[in-house]
């Protein structure tokens, strides 16, 4: 029997399965794409969740060097004249 007229491993497939096995590596495809959105949507979310927390203490930061800056404005007591330095000669 000549090799070129045996019929070849694609040509034993029907057509309904050669169309089967194309929608399942389709599939397979569609689904490794799926789970690599899926955890790069994760370490996104991470990065955010992370950024949010530094944001927060960055606000209590500088909330706190507010309220130092305000008190510092504040007039205090004048001093009296026991309190003053005598000038040095």
């Amino acid at each position: 029997m000549n090799q070129q007229n045996a019929p070849s491993e694609s040509d034993k497939t029907s057509p309904a399965e050669r169309a089967h096995a194309d929608e399942s590596a389709r599939i397979e495809q569609l689904e490794l794409k799926m789970m690599d959105l899926e955890l790069s949507l994760q370490q996104l979310n991470d990065v955010v969740l992370q950024q949010y927390r530094d944001i927060e203490k960055l606000r209590q930061h500088n909330t706190d060097l507010e309220r130092k800056l305000d008190s510092m404005n504040e007039p205090g007591p004048s001093p009296s004249a026991k309190d003053e330095v005598p000038p040095h000669y």
